[in-house]
């Protein structure tokens, strides 16, 4: 095939690809996912960050979660989660305070609508959600819903009275949260006067305030104090 052929060719694939407005826009994004990509017709999280990029001809250049609700007795254990996706479009002949965009999801997560192998992990379940749903908006899908977002077996409510001791889910979720923070988890407990000689003696009630802080600090609502900086990998131990 002659040059002149070949770019002709790329020219025409090239405008055969819908708008994002256009009615046949989502079904263009869709197909970009792979088989493994989608559960029963509905795009997973994991496929759509895959595509955003490629879908929107973009630069991704922040993507965030905020935990509004931390999980308590109190709050039959529910996580709210806010997911903000920033990027920039890959348009020259656009300036710089149109290409520049921001787009954010919500989801709220507890054992009423989550499926019930997952319910001990709200704040994990609610950032996918978020994300997802950040996704979608982002890229405009019509009548579209992520994989995660859907809950097949929701059990009934649980004995919320057993709750005692920390969770796995809840030392994962500070251990993450101090590692992208930078903030010693041991000095964080002195500073709320909690006790820590072990981390797995610590009550549920101690930890969601733990994870209130970090949350806080996240958010930027607090400024870390200097004598919290410092992340210890073996603060489990």
């Amino acid at each position: 095939m002659s040059k002149e052929k070949e770019t002709k060719v790329v020219k025409e694939e090239k405008s055969k690809i819908p708008s994002i407005n256009d009615l046949e826009w989502t079904d263009h994004v869709l197909e970009l996912l792979s088989d493994d990509e989608k559960i029963n017709g509905n795009p997973t999280t994991d496929g759509l960050r895959r595509i955003f990029e490629i879908a929107l001809n973009c630069t991704v250049i922040g993507s965030e979660s905020s935990v509004i609700q931390s999980p308590s007795p109190d709050n039959e254990k529910r996580a709210t989660v806010v997911h903000c996706i920033s990027f920039v479009i890959n348009n020259e002949s656009q300036d710089d305070a149109i290409k520049y965009r921001s787009v954010s999801g919500a989801a709220d997560v507890y054992w009423g609508n989550c499926d019930k192998i997952y319910r001990n992990h709200p704040v994990a379940v609610a950032e996918t959600r978020a994300e997802g749903r950040a996704l979608r908006r982002a890229l405009k899908l019509r009548k579209v819903v992520a994989a995660e977002e859907l809950a097949k077996e929701i059990e009934d409510d649980p004995d919320r009275g057993n709750v005692s001791k920390i969770s796995s889910n809840q030392i994962n979720f500070i251990d993450v949260m101090s590692k992208r923070l930078n903030i010693s988890v041991v000095e964080l407990m002195n500073s709320l006067a909690i006790v820590n000689d072990n981390i797995h003696n610590i009550s549920h009630d101690d930890a969601v305030t733990v994870i209130k802080e970090l949350s806080k600090h996240q958010q930027k609502t607090t400024e870390i104090p200097q004598d919290l900086i410092g992340y210890q990998p073996t603060w489990k131990e």
